[in-house]
């Protein structure tokens, strides 16, 4: 508690945040999970989807038109983000390019839907959007990049140069001036979720084996970074998880504060 209050008296803090988070990639697995959780929680949001037939099989909606929040859009058309956008408080970007392997490794990506139109193209089209359209606000922006980014050894990146252009845009983001939060999750599972001790670190050096974290965690902490902005302000970090004690939803807040560089002087710890 301690350490909490520390950050919120040394950190700046982010804008207040007016208007719902907008989550795009809300149909995918993890992006669903994270509306999920901010609509279970009676906070306002968003689902920027693809189509209205899939945000209804996966979000529950009925219309899955506007009036409930779902805009349809195409990030790598930045003429239809416009609605979506406009009156929006937060951003968390939920969208990734995915392969179709058939198998692995035997992969490839639509055109039109490679890492360079979703990933970078695509993710620069939702910045530019929010920030013009919430330029009085200020709005927090969440990412959800990847674990590996900075290896350009890495596998993933035979695939479209993938983690390549994650990781420029996790440049883009950090120069934009906007509230940022950047979350490198290791490898996604679908475990259930709270099971876990969450793991912190920076530049891909998290040594945890498997290094795995289950996307109802990732989503958990995306929830956090929203709702503890001040804490979560101009982080980038890699999260993962490993057997231990699960870290609770109370301990979320300090899962953010020890994601701070040990350099900053008020790190709390990498483990939670």
């Amino acid at each position: 508690a301690f350490g909490l209050a520390i950050a919120s008296a040394l950190l700046p803090a982010a804008a207040v945040r007016e208007g719902p988070a907008l989550v795009s990639g809300a149909t995918g697995k993890t992006g669903a999970l994270v509306y999920n959780m901010l609509k279970s929680q009676q906070l306002p949001v968003r689902a920027l989807v693809r189509n209205a037939t899939k945000a209804r099989e996966v979000l529950g909606c009925r219309r899955c038109d506007e009036s409930e929040g779902i805009f349809v859009a195409d990030v790598t058309k930045p003429e239809t983000l416009t609605t979506a956008m406009s009156g929006a408080g937060a951003l968390v970007i939920a969208t990734s390019s995915i392969p179709v392997c058939d198998p692995f490794p035997n992969c490839h990506f639509p055109k039109g839907a490679e890492p360079v139109d979703v990933d970078w193209h695509g993710a620069n089209n939702q910045l530019a959007a929010f920030a013009r359209l919430t330029a009085d606000n200020f709005g927090q922006v969440v990412l959800i990049s990847s674990f590996g980014t900075t290896d350009p050894k890495q596998p993933l990146n035979r695939l479209g140069n993938v983690l390549f252009y994650k990781l420029n845009f996790e440049a883009a983001l950090m120069a934009s001036t906007l509230p940022f939060t950047i979350i490198k999750p290791c490898g996604l599972t679908d475990d259930a979720p709270a099971k876990a001790q969450l793991v912190t670190g920076h530049n891909d050096d998290i040594a945890v084996s498997p290094p795995v974290i289950g996307r109802g965690d990732v989503a958990r902490v995306v929830v956090a970074a929203l709702q503890h902005a001040y804490i979560a302000d101009g982080l980038r970090f890699d999260l993962c998880s490993k057997k231990g004690p699960a870290t609770s939803d109370d301990e979320l807040p300090s899962i953010l504060e020890s994601a701070r560089p040990r350099w900053s002087g008020i790190n709390a710890g990498l483990v939670v």
